[in-house]
């Protein structure tokens, strides 16, 4: 699937990182966006370790906070992707979860790369 920016990013989530930033606006918004590509490796891994040790908690928790990462750089499409996996890990589900995971993996590049144009 192809995704516009809009899809993406939540454009006036960015705008406010930009002006919290004050005269290095662009600066702040790519420390924050530094920020999250550094956590992003990990919190992926034990999503996908939660998901192959059955371990529905350590899923959910991974999930909750890569959500809550995106949601803050206003990485749209990637915090819906991350809500979905928090409430199947919520609920014990661990049907189609290598699907999101996959989409999670492929959603990031692009996301980052609409990020990184706005710095």
């Amino acid at each position: 699937m192809e995704y516009t920016k809009d899809d993406l990013i939540d454009s006036s989530i960015v705008q406010n990182l930009i002006d919290l930033g004050g005269d290095e606006g662009k600066g702040f918004l790519k420390e924050i966006i530094d920020l999250y590509i550094e956590q992003y490796p990990d919190l992926l891994n034990n999503i996908k370790s939660g998901s192959l040790k059955n371990d529905s908690v350590l899923m959910f928790q991974s999930a909750h906070a890569l959500k809550g990462a995106s949601l803050n750089v206003g990485a749209k499409e990637l915090a819906l992707l991350c809500k979905k996996v928090e409430l199947k890990g919520k609920e014990n589900d661990m049907s189609g979860i290598s699907e999101l995971i996959i989409a999670i993996e492929k959603v990031y590049p692009v996301t980052i790369e609409e990020l990184k144009k706005m710095c």
